[in-house]
């Protein structure tokens, strides 16, 4: 399974990001490595992002890592969308966006439904 997909629906441009069954920073690292020049390709808030986060460990070193990368691709995301997500990384994950200055941000269960989410949105 691909842990980064580009795609486009109804002319938005969409990046799936697949962090499930992360565990380490290392893990986080390399990921968001091969995300950075992915990403910053598209022009200012026009990508809508789905990550995947389900069976992840969220501790405070990978959510300092999670907050920078959301800095990074503020300027190139107009909505992200998270999956895989149960409550106590769901207050985390608000945490951090109100911590970057996010207000872009849902959750929904699967890809599919973020899809279906992020067409919703102007």
């Amino acid at each position: 399974m691909e842990r980064v997909e580009e795609f486009s629906r109804n002319g938005k441009n969409f990046i799936y990001m697949d962090f499930s069954g992360f565990r380490t920073t290392d893990d986080y690292k390399r990921q968001i490595e091969l995300l950075k020049p992915i990403v910053s390709k598209y022009p200012e808030l026009s990508l809508y992002t789905i990550g995947n986060i389900e069976n992840v460990r969220l501790d405070s070193a990978i959510k300092e890592i999670l907050m920078e990368f959301m800095k990074y691709n503020k300027p190139y995301v107009k909505c992200a969308i998270i999956t895989g997500i149960d409550g106590i990384k769901k207050m985390m994950v608000n945490t951090m966006t109100n911590l970057t200055g996010r207000k872009n941000v849902f959750f929904t269960f699967t890809k599919e439904q973020a899809i279906e989410l992020a067409l919703q949105q102007e």
